[in-house]
């Protein structure tokens, strides 16, 4: 079963020929900075701005150290959360990216499980989750965010699915693994699971051990992104990345179904801060990209 390509703020997920959409995360640590991340991430061809909210010094209550009760982290971040993507979007408007044809927006919380700073357990993170679509209902369809990126792990995929979907905002999937590659029979599982529960991009970003692991990922991908009349396709699109030096080709290859990746630009200081290792500077991934096209 092929995948059906998303639309994203007008975008298509993954891009023309089949090429991944390149994503860039604003990873702040101010609003301030997320907005110039963004400026300067639409300027050198970013296809999806992903707004880290856990990296945001203006919602630290996030990262503050011991367990938060979902409503206390509800509490605390929404206010934040809403008016901070609403600056970032307003800040690129401001430069004359429309809304409409700018990239479109990814949000997403990242807890420390997941490399993130937020430290919220699973019932307050998709408690957090929900109380942040509950606030984007009252937003005009167009100023909402495309995609709300959601960790298989915590247990509310399904949920927070049925909400977003409501409100018209796709939802991402995501698994990550910072110590191994977990077996094909477990990423293919988690794949499907994924789907299963409503995911419209499943999203696995794992480390690998040697290169036999990025190799494995590669594979997995590929049939889980098969075409029609093919074995194994899952029906969704896919984004798989090995992470590190060594896994830095799984972002760079599209023979193997990858609809989006992730790419780093330097700041306004001229730092490139990658949300994940092996994140590669946006030019040399257009680069790789066209090179190996398929």
């Amino acid at each position: 079963m092929s995948a059906t390509p998303l639309t994203w703020g007008g975008r298509s997920i993954p891009g023309p020929g089949g090429l991944p959409a390149v994503a860039v995360s604003l990873t702040g640590p101010s609003l301030a900075h997320a907005r110039a991340q963004a400026r300067s991430a639409v300027e050198a061809g970013a296809d999806v701005l992903e707004l880290r909210v856990d990296l945001l010094e203006e919602v630290g209550a996030l990262a503050a150290p011991g367990p938060l009760d979902a409503a206390t982290a509800t509490a605390q971040v929404l206010e934040e959360c809403l008016r901070g993507l609403r600056e970032a979007i307003d800040g690129a408007d401001a430069d004359g990216v429309d809304a409409d044809t700018g990239a479109p927006v990814l949000l997403t919380c990242r807890t420390a499980a997941e490399g993130g700073r937020a430290h919220l357990d699973d019932a307050a993170y998709g408690a957090l989750l929900r109380s942040v679509l509950d606030g984007l209902a009252d937003w005009a369809p167009e100023r909402r965010p495309a995609a709300i990126d959601v960790e298989v792990q915590h247990g509310c995929l399904r949920q927070v699915c049925e909400q977003a979907h409501g409100l018209g905002i796709g939802v991402v999937a995501s698994f990550h693994d910072f110590e191994a590659t977990p077996s094909d029979e477990v990423l293919e599982e988690v794949l499907a699971r994924m789907a299963c529960q409503g995911a419209d991009l499943a999203k696995i970003a794992v480390w690998p051990t040697g290169a036999d692991d990025v190799a494995r990922l590669l594979g997995v991908c590929a049939r889980a992104t098969a075409g029609a009349g093919e074995r194994g396709g899952l029906g969704v699109p896919v984004a798989a990345m090995s992470m590190g030096a060594l896994g830095a080709v799984s972002r760079v290859a599209p023979a193997f179904g990858s609809a989006l990746t992730f790419a780093v630009v330097p700041d306004e200081q001229g730092l490139a801060r990658a949300s994940a290792p092996g994140q590669l500077p946006i030019q040399d991934v257009r680069r790789c990209l066209e090179l190996l096209r398929a």
